[in-house]
């Protein structure tokens, strides 16, 4: 009967363990996700632009890996963490599936969502007098218009100097 009791005991209290729940130490999932897109982004931009630099092909004036690790820092100091914190967060996320799963999905999601957004078009700006794109307008007015008169003086100089011969 004892170990009836010790066993409902120890079930009990693996059935009341949260198993959401994240430790304090380690970056909550909502905090996580910026800075795990931004890392994901900087590696893509490394991967990407860096190492496919045409200008760069000599390896002395680069050095991939580091360029990357200060994306990281930059990354670490926006978003107000450190490197060990961010490190012990992420092997807690890798060794937690099912957090990182909703986090990924959650995050996937978002970019999809906004990914549209990028790709729509964006309404023609309303012009104003003094907008830079109404002031081009009458200066190229203007240009032209100089350049006709210029036409027209050349050509009465012409037709002057054919009636003094």
């Amino acid at each position: 009967m004892k170990i009836l009791y010790a066993f409902l005991l120890c079930s009990y209290f693996i059935a009341c363990n949260d198993r959401d729940s994240v430790p304090s130490d380690i970056i909550q999932p909502d905090s996580m996700k910026p800075i795990l897109r931004d890392v994901i982004m900087a590696d893509q931009y490394a991967t990407q632009y860096i190492l496919k630099d045409s200008l760069k092909k000599d390896s002395s004036h680069r050095n991939v890996k580091l360029e990357t690790l200060q994306l990281y820092e930059t990354i670490f100091k926006l978003h107000g963490v450190t490197k060990e914190k961010f490190r012990k967060s992420l092997d807690f996320y890798a060794s937690r599936p099912d957090l990182s799963k909703d986090m990924l999905d959650s995050m996937a999601a978002y970019d999809n969502l906004h990914r549209n957004d990028l790709f729509q078009p964006k309404p023609s700006p309303i012009l104003h007098p003094g907008d830079a794109l109404t002031m081009h307008r009458r200066d190229s007015m203007i240009r032209r218009m100089d350049s006709l008169r210029r036409r027209t003086d050349s050509l009465k100089r012409r037709t002057d100097s054919v009636k003094a011969i």
